[in-house]
């Protein structure tokens, strides 16, 4: 992981000093701003792969075609073997450099991983994103420049004028607790560069171009329970797990629930590390299920385990620090209001240590592990309804879409559950767990790698149908289940047959009283009318809510 900025357009050093400032928490082993006549690139490295030192940019013979790269690419060495000049590529960013020169932007499908790439030449930049927007990657443009970053808040430090919230982005936050449209941010005018997506500005006009378009879920022949299907799945698995733990030479970890999503990547991963990997667990009450299961699985499968106990004080020790690297508003919507807080917490702890760690995050909307998105779209589709209807009183985009989509109509269920599937794989994934895990690894100097969302597991899960994924009589993640009903091993049954809980679960306790703690912080009658929030009202549903805005107000805006 590292952290990648600059300006197309004009020589600008002081401005991408600024913003590189602003990120180096993403990399802190080395920095550097590199001038050229047509721009200038600011780099922060994690030393994770490749040759020690300040190894970007990777710039041509010529001098004039600059890379900057943020990210893993895991098929590294069978790409290398493409190359002419193979001896000459020591790390990513000269490897995608000679790709580019020999394929143009076709060498972006080649890439298997997660990335965040950035071509300077005197007469374009272009920007890449992988398929499922694993790394960030924002931009704005002002004038005949286009200045780009890793994060929000090194755009933010070098605008002349102060910024604004975009509505359309508030009201798709207050419907469905994160942002829908893949292109926005919080803030107008910054936006993010689309998944699976090109763009190209030549100083004057952008274009989009889509590499990666996901397979749209669909209702096909079931094949969840045939011998191949268990045998595909643990060769991915086994293939993904060393591919990943050779791509890195520092100490790796994993995150570690206890549920079935965490467990079988555990398994895998230490399976094929050599030596035992350290897991970490979060918990906020000494009966926590997670944290009991966990423990019964790291000594089943040999890693050193750790546990964290956490709290209200922790919590409310960290929640600025939160809300300043997540960079978007937390609200209620499809998932948990606070949850990610319990993954910034337990990163905390992990970074102390590693360099890298490993996450579950893919699993349930490959797999189709969210039971009650899943199995009752109606009542989802009921509740998004009611929300849609009352923020700005139906005047939103947003309401448009979903009242299209989950219309009041029970015969529409199959329609809405394939509409859930692919909110979930493309933004929900995008701007909600993969935007938490990102901003809260970097925030704490390391990189997180989601196993489950490596390119074959991922076009694999993509090309099966909805009923391999959840059953007529709505029980979930049946390939999963079905690996580990196979195993023969006892721990994977009754793992398998746990009730999912989530991470927020960590801080049930918890967060039940930093809510009742922050709500008291909220004034009520004429007060209120001097607090940002008091200006978008009509898009907030509760205290807490308003209470978040403000914070995220005082943080990015005032």
């Amino acid at each position: 992981m590292c952290g990648i900025c600059g300006i197309f357009g004009g020589s600008d050093p002081l401005s991408t000093q600024k913003m590189l400032d602003t990120i180096l928490h993403r990399g802190p082993d080395g920095n550097t701003v590199n001038n050229f006549p047509w721009g200038t690139l600011g780099f922060c490295r994690l030393n994770i792969f490749g040759k020690d030192g300040i190894n970007q940019p990777a710039v041509s013979d010529d001098g004039k075609t600059a890379v900057l790269f943020n990210g893993e690419i895991y098929n590294f060495s069978s790409l290398k073997e493409l190359l002419p000049a193979k001896q000459l590529i020591n790390d990513e960013a000269e490897l995608i450099l000679q790709l580019y020169q020999q394929f143009g932007t076709d060498c972006f499908k080649k890439l298997k991983g997660m990335f965040a790439i950035v071509i300077l030449a005197p007469d374009k930049i272009i920007l890449a994103r992988d398929p499922l927007g694993i790394k960030p990657l924002v931009y704005e443009t002002r004038g005949h420049e286009l200045h780009f970053a890793s994060e929000i808040k090194a755009l933010l430090k070098t605008r002349a004028t102060k910024p604004e919230i975009d509505i359309d982005s508030l009201a798709e936050t207050s419907v469905l607790g994160f942002i829908f449209s893949l292109d926005k941010t919080m803030f107008q005018g910054i936006n993010q560069v689309i998944p699976g997506s090109i763009l190209t500005f030549d100083g004057k006009n952008s274009t989009v171009e889509k590499y990666y378009l996901p397979q749209p879920s669909f209702y096909g022949s079931e094949s969840w329970e045939t011998p191949e299907t268990v045998e595909r799945f643990r060769d991915l698995m086994e293939s993904a797990a060393q591919l990943y733990l050779s791509h890195s030479k520092t100490s790796q970890a994993i995150y570690l629930s206890g549920g079935l999503d965490s467990t079988l990547m555990a398994l895998f991963l230490q399976e094929n590390a050599g030596t035992p990997l350290e897991s970490h667990t979060l918990f906020d009450d000494p009966g926590s299920e997670d944290m009991i299961y966990a423990g019964k699985v790291a000594e089943h499968i040999g890693t050193h385990h750790l546990n964290t106990e956490t709290g209200r004080e922790e919590c409310l020790e960290l929640l600025d620090h939160y809300l300043y690297h997540y960079e978007s508003l937390v609200t209620d919507g499809v998932f948990n209001v606070l949850g990610s807080l319990a993954f910034h917490i337990l990163s905390r702890k992990i970074g102390f240590k590693h360099k890298v760690a490993y996450c579950g995050e893919g699993a349930d909307e490959l797999f189709g592990g969210y039971y009650w998105l899943h199995a009752h779209p109606l009542g989802l589709g009921d509740r998004l309804r009611a929300r849609a209807s009352q923020v700005n009183r139906g005047k939103t985009r947003i309401n448009e879409f979903i009242q299209s989509k989950f219309p009041d109509n029970d015969s529409m269920e199959d329609e809405m559950r394939q509409t859930i599937f692919d909110m979930l794989i493309g933004p929900g994934l995008a701007n909600c767990h993969l935007w938490s895990v990102d901003r809260s690894c970097s925030a704490f100097s390391f990189e997180a790698r989601p196993l489950y969302l490596y390119d074959d597991i991922r076009d694999w899960a993509l090309f099966l149908p909805i009923n391999d994924k959840i059953s007529s009589d709505l029980n979930t993640k049946l390939i999963l289940k079905n690996f580990a009903l196979n195993s023969g091993d006892e721990l994977l049954y009754q793992v398998s047959a746990r009730k999912k809980i989530g991470m927020p679960s960590a801080l049930d306790a918890s967060l039940k009283l930093l809510t009742k703690d922050l709500e008291k912080k909220l004034p009520s009658g004429k007060i209120k009318s001097d607090l940002p929030h008091f200006a978008y009202e009509s898009y907030l549903h509760t205290d807490l809510e308003k209470l978040m805005f403000d914070k995220f107000y005082k943080l990015f805006i005032a």
